[in-house]
């Protein structure tokens, strides 16, 4: 454990437009029953992390400031607006001062060892600063690290398949001895695009000596709606099987692999439930449901006779005899009985997301439907694959759904 670490950064102000329909702000977005950056802010005191800043918003300034984890010294600062990665450091400008810090993102997933290697070679090495990047084996759209003699000289955003100037993806985890000097080329650097920190951040390697942190293990990154999936799965792999003494299991019901049921849960006679899986606080697993490979969050209620296979239910959904297939239910989602998500096209293409701006080809052959928080689905809907329904949306029985439907409306069958 180290006797000095530099301060963490964590920028949590963005508004995350590209998380819609999805109404929840990402940075408390709960997983296990915690929001995502309380689980980050846990993670930085257990590799020995002394403080952070955190730049918020109007959505979680008014949680974030109240947290307490002992050991880990938190300040916020609200951001007015959401100008971006750049604007959000300028904001904090005052508040870092001279101290060396590490920026992070508030949605990015890692594991600890990029911390406590990060951790290490801040101690061991005498650099101006540090950038963090994961090896991929196909083209990522993001920004690409440029080196030279292991030093980091550049971040090329999003060059063209096969024109990528090594094979690191950038991941923002970037230490600076001397933030100022950032700080000020943030100051003058200009761009129409969303892009100024990396301009910054580019200029700066070619005034200073950055070296470099190769990272190869997990990694998510909170973005896009369906990427709760993502994330999802790489909490459920760390689980390991645990029973609240206060949860009430049947004798009847099959519990299969790594399954971690959380305080007051009742599982009902004939249940099955597979891990990796949770199931959080007063849920209830009804008779002869099957959660497989799946998150349950607090007071949900999977019903008589439904399946959820590698799916998101949020915090008080309640199922009734419903297939949930690689699909997110972000809270208080009522699909009624018979309702049902379809995640696979019958010619086996990779599905793409249907939302109310446009498509996005998602890279995935299974995905069902993302369902915003207070969706209400009549009795027998079909909802076709990659399908997005904005909040509390309600839809007539009988229904098929193929396309994105925007918050706030109300879906009638062409009977009506």
């Amino acid at each position: 454990m180290l006797h000095y670490t530099p301060l963490f950064v964590i920028l949590a102000g963005g508004q995350g437009q590209r998380f819609a329909p999805l109404v929840t702000n990402k940075t408390v977005f709960p997983f296990l029953n915690k929001p995502l950056l309380f689980h980050q802010l846990e993670q930085l005191q257990r590799v020995g992390v002394a403080k952070v800043l955190i730049a918020t918003n109007s959505e979680n300034h008014d949680y974030l400031k109240k947290l307490n984890i002992e050991g880990l010294e938190i300040k916020t600062k609200r951001q007015s607006k959401p100008l971006g990665m750049a604007d959000a450091v300028l904001h904090l400008a005052k508040e870092i001062g001279e101290q060396p810090i590490v920026i992070m993102n508030a949605v990015d997933v890692v594991s600890d060892d990029l911390f406590k290697t990060l951790l290490r070679k801040i101690k061991a090495e005498q650099t101006d600063g540090l950038v963090t990047g994961i090896r991929v084996n196909k083209y990522f759209p993001g920004g690409y690290l440029q080196l030279e003699d292991k030093r980091v000289t550049g971040i090329v955003e999003k060059p063209k398949p096969g024109q990528e100037p090594s094979d690191l993806v950038n991941l923002v985890f970037h230490y600076f001895s001397q933030p100022q000097e950032f700080i000020k080329l943030l100051k003058q650097a200009t761009s129409e695009a969303d892009d100024v920190y990396e301009l910054a951040l580019t200029e700066l390697m070619e005034q200073q000596h950055f070296g470099f942190v190769s990272y190869d293990g997990y990694w998510s990154k909170l973005k896009y709606p369906h990427f709760v999936l993502d994330v999802m799965q790489l909490f459920l792999d760390q689980l390991e099987t645990q029973i609240d003494p206060s949860a009430q299991i049947s004798d009847q019901a099959v519990i299969e692999g790594h399954v971690f049921i959380d305080k007051n849960v009742k599982v009902e006679a004939g249940a099955v439930i597979k891990g990796p899986a949770y199931i959080g606080p007063n849920a209830i697993v009804g008779n002869h449901a099957l959660v497989r490979q799946s998150m349950v969050e607090q007071d949900a209620i999977i019903g008589f006779g439904s399946e959820v296979a590698r799916s998101y239910i949020g915090p008080d959904c309640a199922l009734h005899s419903n297939f949930i297939g690689d699909s997110v239910l972000e809270a208080e989602v009522n699909p009624s009985f018979g309702t049902v998500t379809t995640n696979w096209r019958l010619d086996k293409q990779n599905i793409k997301l249907k939302t109310t701006q446009g498509k996005i080809d998602t890279h995935r052959d299974k995905l069902g439907t993302i369902f915003a928080k207070g969706v209400f689905c009549g009795v027998n809907c079909s909802i076709m694959p990659g399908v997005t329904i904005g909040a509390n949306t309600k839809i007539y029985p009988g229904s098929v759904i193929y396309k994105a439907l925007p918050a706030d409306t109300t879906h009638k069958t062409s009977q009506d």
